[in-house]
């Protein structure tokens, strides 16, 4: 549990993570970007199931996440409760959140799937490097690390992530 707070105290919030309840942690975002990064993280893990609540919360907004109130925390509940019923352990729930959900399970799907040195190119990529540098970095060739890209479906993630982005920032307007 303290790792996951760690890994999730990085990303600026409305409200941050704080464990709930048990082995349950919950944060408020309002930026659909910050959350599909989220995902991403927590899915990378393999170790959590993921429960995201679309909507509103009661305003103003308590200094916990805990104490908060409203549309969307009800909506997380439910989607952590389903998300363990999911081929990928993730749920959205919310009005208007099916094809955000499929993007997300699309988007969760590729990640899950890839090999430990595709991750490993991944999150090389991730800190805005060149592919050459990232190369010479991992110890292979530019040729090597571009296979494992294409193998790790790093450009499909990409458009994942933009097509989930825009679904949930949809839902918010």
């Amino acid at each position: 549990m303290p790792d996951l707070l760690d890994r999730l105290g990085q990303y600026a919030l409305v409200r941050q993570f704080e464990r709930t309840a048990g082995d349950e942690v919950q944060g408020l975002s309002d930026a659909p970007a910050v959350v599909v990064d989220l995902v991403c993280a927590v899915v990378a893990t393999q170790a959590w199931w993921i429960g995201i609540g679309v909507g509103a919360v009661d305003q103003p907004i308590a200094d916990s996440v805990r104490a908060s109130r409203g549309p969307a925390l009800i909506a997380a509940r439910a989607a952590v409760e389903r998300s363990s019923s999911t081929a990928v352990g993730l749920a959205v729930e919310g009005e208007g959140t099916r094809h955000a959900e499929t993007a997300l399970h699309a988007l969760a799907r590729v990640i899950t799937d890839r090999t430990e040195g595709g991750a490993e190119a991944v999150a090389a990529m991730a800190t805005g490097r060149t592919q050459k540098e990232v190369a010479h970095q991992l110890g292979v060739s530019p040729q090597a690390l571009s296979r494992r890209l294409q193998v790790a479906r790093w450009s499909e993630e990409q458009r994942l992530r933009d097509l989930a982005t825009y679904l949930l920032g949809q839902i918010a307007s």
